[in-house]
């Protein structure tokens, strides 16, 4: 848990997150990319991390992100 809220911190320190994609996802194709983060929801194992993406919004897990 302490990683994550690290990584919560940083992310909304910087307002910037790094996308970390399994390659079975469908943007995978953005892997490695840094994005304007939108929203972040309450520090937890599955805290969704919304990104603006190419002018769309798209969630994302903690997970998927560095």
């Amino acid at each position: 848990m302490r990683k994550i809220y690290q990584r919560i911190d940083r992310i909304r320190g910087s307002g910037m997150a790094t996308l970390n994609l399994e390659p079975s996802s469908p943007y995978y194709h953005l892997n490695g990319k840094r994005f304007s983060v939108n929203s972040i929801e309450k520090p937890d194992i599955k805290s969704i991390v919304t990104l603006l993406i190419d002018g769309l919004l798209v969630d994302f897990t903690i997970e998927e992100i560095l």
